[in-house]
């Protein structure tokens, strides 16, 4: 049964998130590391941990990758591990797995992305690959402006998509056909609070 709400999903998770979004845009870790009041360091253990949650992710992908309530958002070109891995290889070297450990708060995010529903996951799906697609598409600009860095941000690169707006607007589509009931829609929105609250948590733990 899917659902007769008359708003797209995609707007109503855009309002239903706004404060948690704007949260976790905001968190010192992140508004020191864009201002240029930290430095290189923060940003390769800020990479090393996203390491974590695009595996997570993308393995909790491909083991729904045949549900409708998240099969038509995955895409094998939204994928970050692999630039993830090449980052990390040039910021720390080809051993960079041995000198990579999750802080508590990256493994309570993973842990939930390996273990909550598909239409759940998909939350996670499009906070995280739209916010890459969206915001972080400025944060090279500013780690170039304020660390002089030049190599080791490929992750923020989607090569194999040729116009980011239209696929933006594809995937938003996508989203809003998802076969979800009432209460799965509800809980999509919970899960995408969720989405960011993990974000801001993990943040802040690597701010302490």
């Amino acid at each position: 049964m899917t659902n007769l709400t008359t708003t797209p999903l995609s707007a109503e998770v855009k309002v239903t998130t706004a404060n948690a979004h704007d949260e976790a845009e905001h968190s010192p870790f992140m508004d020191d590391l864009l201002s240029g009041r930290s430095g290189r360091e923060e940003f390769v253990r800020l990479t090393g941990q996203l390491w974590f949650v695009y595996d997570a992710l993308e393995s909790a992908c491909r083991t729904h990758a045949d549900d409708p309530r998240i099969s038509p958002l995955i895409d094998r070109r939204l994928e970050r591990l692999p630039a993830l891995e090449a980052d990390l290889s040039t910021l720390l070297g080809e051993d960079w797995r041995d000198r990579l450990a999750p802080r508590p708060a990256t493994s309570a995010y993973t842990h939930r992305l390996r273990t909550c529903a598909p239409h759940e996951l998909a939350a996670h799906h499009y906070t995280r690959y739209l916010g890459d697609l969206s915001g972080g598409q400025v944060i090279p600009t500013m780690l170039r402006r304020h660390y002089d860095l030049t190599e080791g941000m490929s992750f923020y690169s989607f090569d194999e998509i040729d116009k980011i707006k239209p696929y933006k607007d594809a995937y938003r589509a996508r989203l809003d056909d998802l076969p979800l009931d009432e209460a799965e829609r509800q809980q999509f929105l919970e899960e995408a609070v969720e989405a960011f609250v993990l974000n801001t948590a993990m943040f802040d733990d690597l701010a302490r």
